[in-house]
């Protein structure tokens, strides 16, 4: 026969039992749905990379459009726009590189050429746009680059 005070122990251990296995539950669901995000906003970056591609064939070739595929373009540009502003409400921000350096923790080295007068990992150019969440700092995808690499003498 149980006193009621080993039942009411044996109700705390299964209460925090409950209460251990709900905390595990919400984490497992937390980062699943982190994933989820995660992966659709790196879904949505190759739309943005092709919205890219497309406005830089429009702007070369701005001089020969018709009425037509200029308006196409306007319209190009202004979806393209609000696909940024989608990304920056959710504190997706384009990677920036002020000093012009690379960083193997922002970039991804596609090609290396020499240029005496700078630098190694000097930026040359961004071949791919890198995004990083503003607020807790993390890549969402690198920068591609191309960075000065110069042989020693």
């Amino acid at each position: 026969m149980t006193t009621e005070k080993e039942r009411l122990k044996q109700k705390i251990i299964e209460f925090q039992q409950k209460i251990a296995e709900l905390k595990l539950i919400n984490v497992q669901t937390l980062e699943q749905s982190d994933k989820r995000e995660k992966d659709s906003f790196l879904n949505l970056l190759d739309i943005m990379d092709a919205f890219t591609t497309i406005e830089k064939n429009l702007e070369a070739k701005k001089d020969t459009l018709d009425k037509t595929a200029k308006m196409l373009g306007k319209n190009i540009f202004s979806i393209h726009k609000k696909l940024l502003r989608h990304f920056r409400s959710a504190s997706i921000v384009q990677m920036e590189f002020p000093e012009k350096k690379a960083t193997m923790e922002y970039c991804k080295i596609v090609e290396t050429r020499e240029h005496p007068d700078l630098e190694n990992e000097t930026i040359l150019e961004v071949v791919k746009e890198g995004y990083i969440h503003n607020q807790n700092g993390i890549v969402l995808r690198k920068a591609e680059v191309i960075t000065v690499l110069n042989e020693e003498v």
